[in-house]
């Protein structure tokens, strides 16, 4: 029985070493696959990190452009204030020089219609002067039908002058102005 158990014991033990053979290969094949899938993390995690820097990157770069973005913002409001500013106050220098115009024109207007006053008075003072142009010329003809039939008369040629020479002679011979000449009075009765 010794012998018997002793083959089965045997047995047990090359079965229990086979088993624990496949236990350790198993165990092996365990361990460099925890191995593999450790370096694989390892490989994912170092992955991981790099994206993770990548993404902290960007966003490092998404919050400067952020910023540009404000800062460009900012400057185009102010740029558009100070450009409204500036609209405001042409259109204030427009609407003044528009009120000014205004005036002028009615200024213009009411020079206008004193130039029209002035001219029709012009006109109608153009007319009377014509008209005793034509009185005087009448006159001045009549006056001198009248002296060449008094000359005729008379048989002799009698001096006549004009008013501007009258007053000219006046001036320089202030003498006997009391006694009126017979050719002055005869033109002062012709006109009376």
């Amino acid at each position: 029985m010794n012998l018997e158990n002793l083959d089965a014991l045997s047995q047990k033990i090359q079965s229990m070493l086979d088993a624990l053979r496949r236990v350790k290969a198993e165990k092996a094949a365990a361990e460099q696959k925890a191995a593999e899938k450790s370096a694989e993390l390892e490989a994912l995690q170092a992955e991981v990190t790099n994206k993770s820097s990548e993404i902290e990157s960007l966003r490092g770069e998404i919050a400067a452009k952020n910023s540009e973005l404000e800062n460009a913002r900012a400057d185009f409001q102010n740029q558009l204030s100070e450009k409204q500013t500036a609209i405001d106050s042409a259109l204030a220098n427009v609407e003044s020089l528009n009120a000014k115009i205004q005036e002028r024109d009615v200024e213009i207007e009411t020079l206008k219609a004193e130039v029209a006053e002035k001219d029709a008075k012009i006109e109608e003072m153009d007319k009377v002067v014509s008209e005793q142009d034509a009185e005087i010329q009448d006159a001045q003809d009549k006056f001198q039908n009248l002296l060449s039939t008094i000359e005729n008369e008379l048989g002799t040629d009698l001096a006549v002058s004009t008013p501007a020479e009258e007053s000219q002679e006046g001036a320089d011979e202030n003498v006997n102005q009391d006694e009126p000449s017979r050719e002055e009075s005869a033109q002062t009765d012709f006109f009376a």
